[in-house]
């Protein structure tokens, strides 16, 4: 892999445009035997290359195209520094015959994506289904072809923009061929603006990672480009949807058998769909009344205590079981597998009369915000929920929680006169049929 190499006189077109003119290119040493050299000119710069001979006897050099002084770069023939090294590199490869030096193939972004796509495997992250989904839909149609060290920034910040203002996405299914489909802004929506804001924050987020990857690497020999783009401000607030008793039990109602378990064993543990799916009989501690969450998002194995409802309902349906097989299991006796939980809860939810639809995660807040409403401390619903910190947990139940300072206020501030007396009354609409 190539090392990195920094030159403050060459790396900007600012600094190179400070230099003086002269016949004798400003030379870089790359590694034992290769050299980046930059000719500066009265109309701009030219990047040459200086190769030694395996026999180390003569060196020979190769112009490999204008510098990006005056000029965007595209990679081939108008070329930003760190693009000039990648080519000084294969020139030598041709020259030395050793493939060592570099991969004789461009780095592109979909080169990029491989090798990120490879190191999250191999760490045994566990979102790398959405991280592909959002790389497959939004990067690699944009920038995959395109080398790595030639994205600008203009490019990044208008794909960033374009990503906050193109409709949103609907579910389809390749395995029955249908076409993919959009949901239009049609009522200027600023809920699904702000949705849409947040949804490009966090394919930026997949972005940035494996650029850096590539940057960490030595693949690139800066970022200094995907540094400078910014997420957008303000969007991550969202008001958090938590189903009331009264939805919780129409929505119970309106599922089928096998599927209401499912929902019912996330509105007892606030555990994610992967995780409920994944849990086994051996999971379940009579002993401690409490469920083993293994496979967590985390990576961090954790504990949820169960109330009586609870250990009565995972001991019903661990009855007749042998350890090692699931606890939660379809109709047909097979397992619960990734997004067969999307229609049935649609399904249940027009039964129910829920609208709008929820997903599966909300039935994961309903949980945490029940907790927080009967006054449960944060660091209690963190644990349980297996958030790191409690950051992400007071975002989202801390407002739910019973106020010490709306009491307080109710208890100190004095009256300011008394609201004056008519026979004004509220009138109420009562309900007809």
């Amino acid at each position: 892999m190539a090392r990195q190499v920094r030159d403050s006189r060459l790396e900007t077109r600012e600094a190179r445009l400070r230099l003086k003119a002269r016949k004798e290119p400003y030379w870089r040493l790359v590694s034992e035997g290769i050299h980046l050299g930059y000719y500066r000119g009265d109309r701009g710069g030219i990047w040459h290359a200086r190769v030694r001979t395996p026999d180390g006897k003569k060196y020979i050099k190769e112009s490999l195209g204008q510098s990006d002084d005056f000029a965007d770069a595209n990679g081939k023939s108008v070329l930003t520094f760190s693009q000039a090294l990648d080519h000084a590199r294969k020139f030598a490869a041709k020259i030395t015959h050793d493939d060592n030096l570099e991969d004789n193939k461009p780095y592109t972004v979909k080169l990029a994506v491989e090798d990120y796509l490879d190191d999250f495997r191999a760490n045994g992250k566990k979102s790398l289904y959405p991280t592909e989904t959002q790389i497959n839909a939004h990067i690699l149609p944009a920038f995959g072809d395109k080398l790595v060290s030639a994205i600008t920034f203009r490019q990044l910040n208008a794909w960033k923009n374009k990503l906050a203002t193109t409709n949103k996405r609907a579910r389809s299914s390749k395995k029955f061929g249908e076409d993919q489909q959009y949901v239009s802004d049609l009522k200027n929506d600023p809920e699904y603006q702000r949705k849409r804001r947040a949804t490009a924050n966090r394919v930026i987020t997949i972005m940035k990672a494996l650029l850096n990857h590539a940057y960490n690497t030595n693949r690139v020999q800066t970022n200094e480009t995907w540094k400078r783009l910014k997420p957008f401000q303000h969007v991550s607030e969202a008001q958090i949807r938590f189903l009331s008793e009264i939805e919780i039990t129409r929505l119970l109602n309106a599922c089928e058998p096998d599927f209401r378990s499912l929902v019912r064993g996330a509105l007892l543990t606030g555990s994610r769909y992967g995780e409920l799916t994944n849990l086994k009989v051996s999971d379940f501690s009579a002993d401690n009344n409490s469920i083993l969450v293994c496979q967590a998002k985390s990576g961090k194995a954790r504990y949820i205590p169960l109330n009586d409802e609870g250990i009565a309902f995972f001991k019903h349906l661990s009855l007749g079981k042998n350890a090692k097989e699931y606890i939660f299991c379809r109709a047909d006796g097979k397992k619960w597998m990734k997004n067969y939980q999307v229609r049935p809860l649609e399904a249940a939810c027009q039964r129910a009369k829920i609208s709008p639809t929820i997903n599966f995660h909300i039935l994961r807040h309903t949980y945490g915000s029940s907790l927080a409403m009967r006054g449960v401390p944060l660091q209690v619903i963190a644990t349980v929920l297996g958030h790191a910190d409690t950051r992400i947990t007071h975002k989202h139940y801390a407002h739910l929680m019973p106020s010490y300072v709306a009491d307080v206020i109710k208890q100190h501030l004095p009256n300011f006169g008394s609201t004056e007396k008519d026979n004004v009354l509220q009138i109420i609409r009562l309900k007809t049929g």
